[in-house]
């Protein structure tokens, strides 16, 4: 049984790729709108070991809608960016992309990392490729996957 549960854990065998769900959720107190996506391949895993940094990625939005999305126009770009930060981060699984918010104003995508000192060299070759949008880092440890076990559960609103 453990020489499966380490297949499964290595790097090459985490659902990177999902599967997603997405939830909406409305805040009860100013009825904006969350937008979280989260990648459910994680659920059956309480956190993946070695993945103990949280790191999240935010990019305020140039002119958000009243609703605190971006405009169509924006979320192309975003999507872009997106496409770019995904494919740094999760090189050689480095950095395993778990879920993205969508609210007031930002985006923000929450990685999990095995490195997060290369997180952060990473971070800063995307921060002067992109002159479209601002980006900032935050890295805390996660050792349990807190953060992605509340973006993950299922909502009603």
């Amino acid at each position: 049984m453990w020489s499966l549960k380490k297949q499964l854990l290595s790097p090459h065998q985490l659902p990177i790729e999902g599967p997603w769900s997405v939830s909406v959720r409305e805040d009860q107190v100013d009825g904006k709108v969350m937008i979280v996506r989260s990648n459910t391949g994680y659920r059956e895993f309480r956190s993946v070991p070695g993945y103990e940094h949280q790191a999240g990625i935010a990019v305020p939005f140039r002119d958000p809608e009243p609703t605190g999305l971006p405009s169509p126009d924006e979320d192309a770009e975003l999507g872009e960016l997106e496409a770019t930060i995904r494919q740094s981060l999760q090189e050689h699984a480095e950095s395993l992309l778990v879920a993205i918010i969508t609210a007031d104003g930002v985006r923000e995508f929450v990685f999990y990392t095995r490195a997060p000192e290369q997180l952060k060299h990473r971070f800063e070759q995307l921060r002067n490729r992109f002159t479209s949008h601002e980006i900032q880092l935050m890295i805390q440890l996660d050792k349990d996957w807190e953060i992605y076990a509340e973006l993950a559960r299922p909502h009603s609103n």
